[in-house]
């Protein structure tokens, strides 16, 4: 039996060079029909992703003042857990846009846990930190129309950081409902590879590496801002997709981190 599948992205405008590179990077390595409906959400309205078949969602930082964040960037991350209440929909697949897609992920919309994403550190050293906000998966129960009220009631004193990571562990804490991991190769962090524990979860995951996240504050589309050290490294391959190059997991390969 087919899913009915919603994609969720979040799309300001300093963003939309890194949707249009991303959302491209996709279609290269998967058909469209595999997305089911497109969700855009926005605070703005962006002419450009007019008429492209996309169901725009718009949403406000005001009904988020009073949560436990300490800028407008921050904010708009609760703003995501809004795909929470697509309840008419079967499974709904949320990514971040500063990603570039360089493989097959036609695996993830196939799988059939209530909740997936990516751990960010490991279950023995924290075991509530079990996925990273840029990628994840959510199905029947977890998706539901009063998500975002029951969220907004949550004592805040019990959240790890002050993001939608620990928003969602403790929604889904509260409904009863365990977060499973998703292999690292669908969200391969180059924000995290400096990382000890987490540097040698990269450099094996990048030889099967299907989604490159580009975590932290730097962003290689944003100017004149350069990307910090290392990561520096990784502009040329953003550049290559900006140019519509089809990236694989062989051109994340190339790229050596010390």
């Amino acid at each position: 039996m087919t899913k009915k599948t919603a994609t969720w992205f979040q799309v300001t405008a300093g963003f939309l060079p890194a949707f249009r590179v991303f959302w491209r990077s996709l279609l290269q390595h998967n058909p469209r029909e595999l997305f089911g409906d497109v969700f855009i959400q926005s605070n703005e309205q962006i002419p450009e992703l007019a008429n492209q078949g996309f169901r725009v969602q718009l949403f406000s930082l005001e009904r988020y003042r009073g949560w436990p964040a300490f800028e407008p960037r921050v904010l708009s991350c609760y703003a995501k857990l809004e795909a929470l209440e697509c309840s008419g929909y079967d499974q709904v697949v949320m990514f971040d846009c500063d990603m570039i897609c360089t493989g097959s992920i036609n695996e993830l919309f196939q799988m059939n846990k209530p909740f997936m994403g990516v751990g960010v550190e490991s279950e023995k050293t924290n075991p509530r930190r079990r996925h990273n906000g840029g990628l994840w998966i959510a199905r029947r129960p977890v998706l539901y129309s009063g998500a975002m009220n029951q969220i907004a009631r949550f004592d805040y004193s019990q959240f790890f950081d002050d993001c939608d990571q620990s928003a969602m562990v403790i929604y889904l804490e509260e409904i009863g409902i365990k977060s499973h991991l998703m292999a690292p190769r669908y969200n391969l962090q180059i924000g995290f590879a400096q990382y000890a524990e987490t540097r040698a979860i990269y450099l094996a995951e990048r030889h099967d590496c299907r989604i490159l996240h580009i975590t932290g504050p730097a962003k290689p589309w944003f100017h004149p801002s350069p990307l910090m050290g290392w990561r520096e490294r990784f502009r040329p391959l953003w550049e290559r997709a900006k140019q519509g190059e089809k990236l694989t997991a062989k051109d994340v390969v190339a790229i050596e981190i010390e």
